[in-house]
């Protein structure tokens, strides 16, 4: 009996995966598609078995041969005519699958053949219409799967073949009941078939293999497509964010109502969670929390559901992330990026993502395969097997639109309704909830993740790609210092009305979409307007009884106490400045402002009565904090280069060792190696960069104290022979400060080009210890940096066993190392306008995370009419100095709660565990810890009319307080 053929155009079985373009993948996948054709099977009474083209015998007499395109050149020449010449049936197999299946219908001899195997001996036999056979789409169906199937024998090493007798005789029993349109005995037989298929599989993988439907949700989806969904006999995982999900369903309310039917009937499982998808690693935790609280609401409305697993097709992975899906209810993640970015993709099926203070939630990492490319679909037994010998847990994630024009997706899903041959398609809730975690505990660091955003906005010709964060930010915290006051006022007033922050807070985070620098700008004024407004009318509270000259309430609005330098202007020549009394330690009065030491209490406020400034006297002080190239505080010394004007040399008062250096640089394009900063190979050594020189035309000390110490610097960026800029910039020492300030601005004559990487103006700066330790902070906590892509929004410790320096760049995010102990701050890219910077450097600071708040949301001067004398007080105070209070809020309540309940927002900045003790000014009556969707976790404690809680490492929790 003479076998049909398949003519492969490798050597070996296991090669039509590799190196095969898409056109030769899909000829081949529809060979074996014609191969088991009940016409063809019937014909040649066997199953097709394959061989490698340059070893392809000689022809015979009807012997069937299949030959997919990719195969015909491989072919030795006069093959061909010496089959035709001895009656070999020769079929040809294109990327088409309509095509090809003409070519069988039209061949003649092949009806007689049918006859001959049928009917043997019967003089007249049935006409067999081959396009008419039953079960035609499942044949096809069943040999791309047995194509499959043989793959992934070889992926597991099990050289057996899985074609078996029994599998051979059921089959062309099916093929030959398909051609005489016996319904019953084909679906029986071909059902067998598949299951004995199945049973040749189980052999090398005994236990059940999983195959995720992933679906990406686009904004074209028809309510055909909708409907199609739905009508699948699998769970299929929409992917999408409510946004999208919300115009689509309004461009098409039928795509609604398919979907909720899909929902119910559990043909449809959602993946995603935000509403949507922002840069969110490099923005804050109040705005990854909204997203997910409008994302659950807007699922909710439109699919009576929310979303059970996190997802995104955008880069928005960070180690804070598994936190905040437990704070919404959500217990597994999709760790997975689709576009571009850095992040740990060791491929895993299910195991447990830890967060960077240890909250774990499950998780799978396989990177999806696309369904819709014959060349991936041939790869999906070498990623079955991967995930059998790495998990042993068989998973392949299948990816898609939701309208698929190519047929290998719904061969698999047909034999699915046999048999699960390669596995059985699951929603991802389902694959969790039916399988085992790994074992593996998966704690990623923060510097494993690197987002795209600063390549893609400058290739893009983006404006402000570093600007725009920076002024999010400063609105984030101009809305939080807005909401200390507003919601202070309310519970003063006793009373609770939530409806003003949410709509201004919704005003605000909606921007985090596009970022537009202007429209933050505008933003930021009204949000200025509104503080101003507020603690005008909290300082009218607090000294509404007092009587005696006018003077100032100072607020402090941060949860620790704190020494600030506070400036007054002086506009008017009848300007007042404090007295030096009570809290207002020192003096000093200039020109054009004074400036005070004042010492604040935590979230207080200090009264001061005033004095004209024409008859206040500076304090004096026997140490200036500035002079000759030098600037100073009681705790440290900063030496400036006379040469180029940069940081020379800073060093902790009393001691010689310099800790750390600073300039100001231009990085010149093309000289730091050919790696773009997105690659993982980006780290992997690249050339020394090339930096301009800093020549300083001036430097002039302006103030020397004794609350300010302040020098100018005026001077260019050259390169060898040309000024590639010009700058000013201004150096501030502080009495009781540690921190360094510097206020830069920088006029280009030489931009950067698209290479955000390797052209940019930054500061530069070095430090002295090698062994140092470095972190950043995103997400309002701090991670342990990488050694050469940095990003972080908050402030850079730089710290060793003597010594810690603290870098405080103002939510500038992108920072590059390019050494063990250099490290670039971005300052202008590609497409940047901001010309002017802020950065600070501080010594020993304990707390950084407290520094940085303290240099975002200063103190707030309030004028007011009348001050009886100085005091001061606290309204809220938080006993742990790594927990911050972040905003204060009106709770809102659903309609069987009443009463003034209030939200008070905590963040654990420094990965430690904290037990924390919290005290308001008023006596509360209940306290309860919250997730963000107001369902309570425990009652607090409270003791000596304080709240206790815990808090752990890096974690954002709510408490609600009931007065």
């Amino acid at each position: 009996m003479l076998q049909s053929t398949i003519v492969l155009p490798s050597w070996h079985l296991e090669d039509v995966t590799r190196d095969t373009n898409e056109k030769d993948a899909a000829a081949v996948l529809n060979a074996y598609a014609l191969a088991f054709h009940p016409a063809v099977i019937a014909a040649a009474g066997s199953v097709a078995t394959w061989k490698a083209a340059p070893s392809l015998e000689n022809p015979q007499i009807d012997q069937i041969v299949i030959v997919p395109e990719s195969s015909r050149a491989k072919v030795e020449r006069n093959w061909f005519k010496q089959a035709e010449e001895a009656g070999t049936i020769v079929l040809f197999a294109s990327a088409d699958r309509t095509s090809t299946l003409e070519g069988l219908l039209e061949h003649p001899r092949l009806i007689e053949l049918i006859q001959q195997k049928i009917n043997p001996g019967d003089e007249n036999p049935p006409a067999y219409q081959i396009g008419e056979s039953l079960l035609i789409e499942d044949f096809l169906a069943l040999g791309v799967v047995y194509l499959l199937t043989s793959l992934l024998s070889q992926a597991m090493y099990h050289y057996d073949n899985v074609q078996e007798t029994r599998f051979d005789e059921l089959l062309i029993e099916a093929a030959k009941s398909s051609l005489k349109k016996e319904e019953p005995r084909t679906a029986e037989f071909f059902q067998q078939a598949c299951e004995q298929l199945l049973e040749s599989r189980e052999k090398f993988y005994s236990v059940d293999a999983h195959l995720i439907d992933l679906c990406l949700l686009s904004a074209g989806m028809t309510a055909e497509d909708a409907k199609a969904l739905c009508e699948s006999e699998h769970t299929v995982n929409l992917l999408c964010t409510s946004e999208v999900l919300k115009k689509t369903i309004e461009q098409s309310p039928e795509v609604g109502k398919a979907l909720v039917q899909g929902v119910h009937e559990g043909k449809i499982s959602i993946v995603g969670g935000e509403q949507s998808e922002t840069p969110s690693p490099l923005l804050s935790l109040q705005s990854l929390r909204w997203q997910f609280e409008q994302g659950m609401q807007e699922y909710k409305e439109l699919l009576e559901t929310p979303a059970q697993i996190w997802g995104r097709m955008t880069f928005g992975l960070s180690t804070q992330l598994p936190m905040m899906l437990k704070k919404f209810g959500m217990n597994s993640a999709y760790h997975l990026v689709l576009d571009d970015g850095i992040y740990p993709d060791d491929e895993q099926s299910h195991f447990s993502w830890e967060s960077r203070g240890g909250v774990t939630v499950q998780g799978i990492s396989r990177i999806p395969l696309s369904v819709e490319n014959a060349s991936t679909v041939l790869k999906i037994p070498e990623r079955l097997a991967e995930a059998m010998n790495h998990d042993h847990l068989a998973c392949a994630v299948l990816a898609r639109w939701p309208k698929i024009r190519n047929p290998w997706f719904f061969d698999l899903l047909r034999i699915q309704k046999y048999a699960p041959v390669l596995g059985k398609f699951n929603s991802l809730e389902q694959f969790f909830e039916e399988t085992d975690n790994s074992g593996h505990s998966v704690g990623h660091e923060q510097r494993h993740y690197l987002s795209p955003n600063l390549d893609q906005l400058t290739g893009r010709d983006e404006a402000d790609p570093i600007g725009r964060f920076q002024e999010f930010w400063k609105c984030q915290n101009l809305f939080s210092l807005w909401t200390y006051f507003a919601t202070t006022n309310q519970i003063l007033n006793g009373k609770s009305d939530a409806t003003s922050i949410q709509e201004l807070e919704t005003k605000l985070l909606k921007q985090t979409t596009k970022l537009d620098k202007s429209t933050l700008v505008e933003f930021q004024n009204e949000l200025k307007s509104r503080v101003l407004q507020e603690s005008q009318d909290l300082a009218k509270l607090l000294s509404a009884k007092q009587e005696g000259k006018p003077g100032f309430v100072l607020f402090n609005p941060l949860s620790h106490a704190q020494n600030s330098v506070v400036r007054f202007p002086l506009e008017q020549s009848n300007s007042i400045v404090p007295v030096v009394e009570g809290s207002v330690k020192h003096l000093q009065v200039d020109t054009d402002a004074a400036y005070a030491v004042v010492e604040f209490p935590a979230c207080g406020f200090v009264t001061t009565p005033g004095q004209a400034a024409s008859s206040a006297k500076t304090t004096r002080s026997k140490v200036p904090l500035a002079g000759e190239f030098y600037l100073q505080s009681e705790f440290y010394y900063a030496q400036i280069d006379p040469e180029t004007g940069g940081l020379q040399r800073l060093r902790a008062q009393g001691a010689t060792e310099n800790l750390l250096s600073e300039r100001v640089v231009y990085r010149l394009d093309g000289d730091g190696g050919n790696v773009a900063r997105s690659s993982g190979q980006w780290s992997q050594g690249v050339a020394e960069p090339t930096y301009s020189r800093m020549v300083a035309d001036s430097i002039t000390t302006t103030k020397t104290g004794p609350v300010v110490g302040e020098i100018v610097v005026q001077g260019r960026l050259m390169d060898e022979d040309r000024e590639l800029a010009t700058f000013a910039k201004t150096y501030r020492s502080y009495r009781g400060r540690r921190n360094l300030e510097i206020k830069l601005s920088i006029e280009p004559k030489q931009m950067p080009s698209q290479l955000p990487d390797r052209s940019y103006y930054a500061l530069r700066f070095a430090w002295s210890a090698a062994g140092a330790i470095v972190k950043g902070n995103l997400q309002q906590s701090e991670y342990i940096a990488g050694e050469r892509r940095l990003e972080s929004t908050g402030p850079i410790e730089i710290e060793d066993s003597d010594h810690r320096i603290t870098l405080l760049p103002h939510h500038q995010p992108f920072h590059q190392r390019t050494g063990m102990r250099m490290m670039d701050s971005l300052l202008i890219v590609h497409g940047e306008s901001v010309r002017e910077f802020s950065y600070d450097i501080a010594v020993d600071i304990a707390h950084s995370a407290a520094l940085s708040d303290e240099l975002s949301q200063p103190i707030q001067v309030v004028p007011v009419n009348a001050v009886s004398n100085s005091k001061s007080a606290w309204l809220y105070h938080v006993s742990a100095p790594s927990v911050n209070l972040m905003e204060v809020r009106p709770a809102a309540l659903s309609e069987d709660q009443s009463g003034p309940h209030y939200d008070f927002d905590f963040i654990e900045t420094e990965r430690r565990h904290a037990n924390v003790r919290f005290a308001l000014f008023r006596k509360p009556s209940k306290a309860w810890e919250v997730d963000f969707s107001g369902k309570i976790l425990n009652e607090l404690t409270i003791e000596n009319d304080e709240i206790h809680f815990e808090c752990l490492p890096c974690d954002y929790i709510r408490i609600r307080v009931l007065f």
